[in-house]
């Protein structure tokens, strides 16, 4: 039975969109058993993804879904660099460590 399956992803401006577009490109056909296409217009990302039967679709949905909050968390951590190229975030548990003793 085929199935289909329509995700609407909403982005801060049209650069994250892009940039999420390009981290999902691979996985428009994963397995053969189906076909993600990519819709992008203003803000909006847009996945419509056909597959053969019910298992292929959710397959194919957590592989979108999975990229994208991949995406998300890589954009979280990339804000919260400075103009300098220095996170504020401890790179390890001794920096951690010494943070923690340094106050």
């Amino acid at each position: 039975m085929k199935s289909r399956c329509r995700i609407e992803v909403h982005f801060p401006d049209r650069e994250s969109l892009d940039a999420a577009a390009a981290a999902l490109s691979h996985e428009a056909d994963v397995g053969g058993r189906s076909t993600t296409k990519m819709i992008g217009k203003d803000k909006t990302l847009a996945l419509e993804i056909e597959a053969q039967d019910v298992v292929a679709l959710r397959a194919a949905a957590n592989a979108c879904l999975r990229a994208l909050q991949v995406f998300e968390n890589v954009d979280k951590v990339s804000q919260n660099f400075d103009r300098r190229g220095k996170s504020d975030l401890p790179r390890n548990d001794k920096e951690v460590q010494e943070d923690e003793e340094g106050k």
